[in-house]
């Protein structure tokens, strides 16, 4: 090959028509082969087909050529073989000026932003050339069936070094995994060994959409910015300001291999939250092909060309990249069922101990990552449902941008009614804002999706906050008032756990609320129904969420209805019932918060978790004078003498009666509220025995 061509084989086979590069490539196949050889043959036949494609004149291809070069047997005389080389030459001799194609100036840039250096060009052009031009098609078809191969662009270097005019090592080295080409997404290779285009490079060529100036957004898609504040996230605790610092070192030092993942149920706000990490490290957030080529699902590989491509392109030290459900790659699906099929480890442990980038994984699963992968993690973020008082911000901040006015009281009543995932309040509130409707809508709308979300059933509302602690009205067998400052002076221990026995309504709850208030502490509150699951280990697993939860948040942690879940072990007959009770007992031994336990029935409990409780209380019922007291206190009224047959009293039954009294809207009758009491009191059986220490209950 002559230098003049060279030269105008690199100026013209990025692409600009169709049949200059088509002839460019038969031209260097002319010169490679002999016309003895098969491919000179192919190459006479593609000639001879293509010639009005191509602008041949008829002196060019004369037509007794047609049908000519069908043997395989003979090869090109040599009169022929000359002819086809004065018809290239001719074709090729002044070739008009193209007008420059979106594949030429793909090219060019991304030969720019990758310094791909002229053979890797020139592959990537031929690959593009083959996917849309048919000339260029059928050229590298019949070279390939001259040589035994398929129809497909294959990763031969030999045909493709046949093509191009380069030596075929050359070629093979652009096409290593490790080289650019491949490694950066720009060409994979599909599950036949044939080589692809990245399918959003393909798509903006075929709709002859050149590049942008900064062309990442065509490529990969927009930034995406956080719409809620670092304060929403207060919930996740200590942990997310880590996370923040570990990204921005990692950005100002360019490190390698640094990935955090955000795991947690769907809905939590996983991805809100990586925008708002990824700007609290001052960096850009750019998700990764979250759809293909035509807006579809994408499937594995072309999630992974794009982070492949978006480790390559993202501008350093500024950008973090967003991998949303790291399943996608982490696991592949089969291609006759929805079965998982695990993927290369090889592959996946390279691909986090080498990226350039740092990447936010989000994930609903943690389980099918495996523990390799997630060794590989820099650092692992338990995304939870918020507590109320950061559900409560997170509502009125989505109300703000949503344009849907919510008062503090209205926002927290959303958030106690729907203790759920922020992700629904931001589609009710958006709901809200397009019926035109405030706090009673998005109530409503909320409450439908919270509903269907459960399989038809309503998610338990958070109670409301208790009534003040009053201590007149607590029958407790221990001096409160004198534990609370005991557990209150410096130095004293966090690491207390409490059994508080009794019947509902009789402030066991009051109680320990008020403790953690006085000891500056929020509550974290689990009943049995959060924790207890249908499938084996489940009930197990959210328990101990439940305890690192509270270590995280710092919040003293109190379960109701413990009894559920310290069943006495003796009387166990599956194995479930005696690991739930080990792993409470585990737990128990090692917080170093305190905790409590609240049940109606002490006497079902472990014999072995009484021990594991360094304070036992046990509420009774309201004393005579307590009674009387409630009375007043509740109804403004004196109390009636049948009050004093009524041992059975708590102050939540008081509560109670006067919303029933509210609803008549009568005046309050002395008589009327005492049947009503009487009405509560019925088919309870007398205080039962103490548990644990302390003094008898006073005598009523």
């Amino acid at each position: 090959m002559n230098t003049s061509f060279r030269d105008f084989r690199l100026q013209h086979v990025a692409g600009t028509e169709e049949p200059l590069n088509a002839l460019a490539y038969a031209r260097n196949v002319y010169a490679a082969v002999d016309r003895h050889m098969p491919e000179a043959r192919g190459l006479a036949n593609w000639l001879t087909a293509n010639a009005m494609a191509l602008a041949l004149s008829d002196t060019a291809v004369p037509e007794e050529w047609e049908g000519s070069f069908r043997s395989k047997r003979n090869a090109v005389s040599a009169g022929d073989w000359l002819k086809v080389k004065e018809a290239l030459d001719a074709a090729l001799t002044t070739p008009a000026k193209a007008p420059e194609t979106p594949i030429a100036c793909w090219i060019a840039e991304l030969s720019r932003a990758l310094q791909l250096g002229t053979v890797p060009a020139c592959i990537l052009a031929l690959a593009l050339q083959y996917k849309f031009g048919k000339q260029v098609e059928e050229l590298l078809d019949a070279m390939s069936e001259c040589r035994g191969g398929n129809k497909r662009l294959s990763r031969d270097s030999g045909l493709l070094a046949l093509l191009l005019g380069v030596p075929s090592p050359d070629v093979a080295e652009c096409l290593m995994p490790s080289a650019k080409l491949l490694a950066s997404g720009l060409l994979q290779l599909d599950r036949f060994g044939c080589l692809e285009v990245q399918n959003r490079l393909a798509s903006l060529i075929r709709r002859d959409i050149p590049p942008a100036p900064d062309f990442y957004d065509q490529l990969l898609g927009p930034d995406r910015p956080h719409s809620l504040p670092w304060e929403a996230f207060a919930h996740l605790g200590p942990a997310a300001g880590i996370a923040a610092a570990v990204l921005r070192a990692a950005l100002a030092a360019r490190e390698t291999g640094v990935s955090i993942l955000l795991y947690g149920p769907p809905g939590t706000g996983k991805t809100s939250f990586a925008a708002t990490l990824a700007a609290r490290a001052g960096a850009t957030l750019r998700p990764v092909a979250e759809a293909d080529d035509d807006g579809e699902e994408p499937q594995r590989y072309d999630r992974l060309a794009g982070l492949r491509l978006a480790q390559r392109l993202a501008p350093p030290g500024g950008t973090v990249l967003l991998f949303d459900e790291a399943e996608d790659i982490f696991v592949r699906r089969s291609t006759f069922d929805d079965e998982p099929v695990t993927s290369s480890r090889v592959f996946s442990h390279r691909l986090l101990e080498q990226l350039i980038v740092p990447v936010i994984w989000t994930a609903n699963d943690i389980g099918v990552l495996g523990p390799a992968v997630l060794r590989r993690m820099t650092m692992c973020l338990e995304m939870k449902v918020p507590d109320l008082a950061a559900r409560t911000m997170l509502w009125r901040h989505m109300g703000e941008a949503e344009g849907v006015v919510l008062q503090a009281t209205d926002a927290a009543r959303l958030a106690r009614l729907i203790p759920t995932a922020p992700a629904i309040a931001s589609g009710a509130l958006r709901a809200t804002r397009l019926a035109g409707g405030g706090a009673e809508t998005a109530r409503l709308i909320v409450e439908g999706v919270a509903r269907a979300v459960r399989g038809g059933e309503m998610p338990v509302p958070e109670p409301e906050p208790d009534a003040l602690y009053d201590p007149a009205l607590v029958n407790a067998d221990c001096d409160l008032a004198a534990l609370t400052a005991d557990l209150l002076q410096p130095g004293a221990t966090r690491a207390v756990s409490f059994l508080l026995s009794g019947p509902p309504g009789a402030g066991k709850s009051a109680w320990v609320r008020h403790l953690a208030s006085r000891m500056g502490m929020p509550v974290l509150h689990k009943r049995a129904s959060d924790l207890l699951s249908p499938f084996v280990g489940g009930t197990e697993q959210n328990i101990a969420g439940a305890f690192a939860e509270a270590r995280e948040a710092q919040a003293f942690l109190v379960f109701d209805e413990a009894d559920s879940l310290l069943l006495e072990r003796a009387g166990a007959v599956r194995g479930w019932e005696i690991s739930q009770v080990n792993e409470m007992l585990t737990w128990m031994e090692g917080h170093a918060l305190p905790f409590a336990c609240t049940t109606n029935l002490a006497e079902r409990l472990d014999r072995a978790s009484l021990r594991r409780f360094l304070v036992k209380l046990r509420f009774d019922w309201l004393t005579t004078a307590q009674a009387r007291l409630a009375f007043r206190q509740f109804f403004d009224l004196d109390a009636p003498a049948g009050l004093d047959e009524l041992d059975t009293l708590t102050p939540a039954d008081f509560a109670l009666v006067r919303r029933r009294a509210a609803v008549r809207r009568g005046e309050l009758d002395p008589a009327m509220m005492l049947r009503l009491l009487t009405g509560e009191c019925q088919g309870r059986a007398n205080a039962r025995l103490p548990v644990g220490f302390g003094r008898p209950a006073p005598a009523r």
